[in-house]
């Protein structure tokens, strides 16, 4: 297990197998930053997210700052000028995403792999994120372990998706407000907020180890 360092640029800790998901992924990447979603969809969630750490004092700069799904690091530019001494890295299991998050994003690293298997050591993040790729994993719960091992005591792990329900019926593992709490608790986590993001079945959740 690796210990979360301050190199920058990619690093391909794992091959993982890509499902279907992870696959449409690698094929969007070259084109995902100047899709539409990131303007009408992205920023505004992002920037809620950003907004409620500040309103919970997190303000007070992370050392450092993990986003899990990070896709082309467009939240680590976000968070690098809100807090620019952190040390940011970006987890994502498309390859074609995580090089296009490394070229975008020199002060930040980045590493190939799941949210159910975090290449980082235990207790050694002030904060996680993650925005809108919640429905993708393919094992929420474990995912969510993977963070509570991976934060210090008293760490934060924001967490912003869609539940729109009928994603379920296209494969996608949206979760109600109340799934998001037990899985949370579940984990070890105590949830502190869960607030909307300003867009319609868009929620956000803020937890504490």
């Amino acid at each position: 297990m690796l210990s979360l360092g301050c190199s920058t640029g990619e690093e391909k800790i794992m091959a993982p197998n890509p499902g279907p998901d992870v696959r449409r992924f690698d094929e969007w990447a070259p084109v995902y930053d100047r899709s539409v979603l990131q303007r009408l969809l992205f920023v505004p969630v992002h920037g809620r997210m950003l907004r409620l750490l500040a309103e919970d004092g997190i303000d007070m700069p992370p050392a450092s700052v993990v986003d899990v799904g990070c896709g082309t690091g467009r939240l680590l530019r976000a968070a690098s000028l809100r807090w620019p001494d952190a040390r940011l890295v970006g987890v994502d299991p498309a390859e074609r995403m995580v090089a296009e998050a490394a070229a975008a994003n020199p002060k930040a690293s980045f590493k190939l792999a799941p949210a159910e298997s975090l290449p980082l050591a235990d207790g050694t993040v002030d904060l996680v994120v993650s925005s809108l790729s919640f429905h993708h994993w393919g094992d929420q719960a474990r995912g969510i372990r993977e963070i509570f091992r991976i934060l210090r005591p008293g760490g934060r792990f924001c967490l912003a998706d869609h539940n729109f329900p009928l994603a379920g019926l296209t494969g996608e593992k949206v979760k109600s407000r109340a799934q998001v709490r037990e899985l949370m608790s579940a984990a070890g986590l105590t949830v502190e907020a869960q607030v909307g993001a300003g867009l319609p079945f868009l929620l956000i959740t803020l937890a504490r180890k």
